[in-house]
């Protein structure tokens, strides 16, 4: 459920949703335990919220490409999994989800200390998700947006996360 239609909201301003499963935060977390590929890059969940779900990994050489930024395949999997996530969290407890499509744009070298995607839902529906994940390098204070996605989500009944 949309508690704000978003009029008049801003870039990076988002919208408030209701759960309806009063336990998402519970089934979000549990799944994610499970992502061993994710497990061994080392990520964690920052925040979650329904609707919206924040990822990060720290630094390490074996997430790295050859120029020693983070590699664009992690950056493609935490935009698909934050957005994944924060898809879920808007589902009943009987219905999982699944990547059915995205589009992701690089716009910066991934370089810093931290690679964080804020995954959030734009539009729930009943069988189709619109999600989209911005993710960004943070390097002591400095911020830098490093790659945009756009992503559909495709409910799944009787599929659990």
């Amino acid at each position: 459920m949309i508690l704000d239609e978003g009029a008049g909201m801003g870039p990076g301003e988002r919208r408030t949703f209701v759960a309806r499963d009063p336990d998402y935060e519970r089934r979000v977390r549990d799944s994610f335990v499970r992502q061993g590929f994710l497990r061994h890059c080392g990520a964690v969940i920052d925040e979650l919220a329904p609707g919206h779900v924040t990822l990060s990994v720290r630094h390490a050489e074996a997430l790295t490409q050859q120029h020693g930024f983070f590699h664009g395949g992690l950056i493609a999997t935490l935009a698909d999994t934050a957005a994944g996530y924060a898809a879920l969290s808007m589902m009943r407890p009987e219905v999982g989800v699944l990547s059915v499509e995205f589009k992701l744009n690089f716009i910066a070298p991934a370089r810093g200390e931290r690679l964080v995607a804020h995954g959030r839902v734009i539009r729930p529906g009943r069988t189709l998700t619109v999600c989209r994940a911005d993710v960004e390098t943070v390097d002591g204070e400095r911020v830098t947006e490093v790659a945009t996605a756009l992503l559909t989500m495709m409910s799944v009944d009787g599929f659990q996360d």
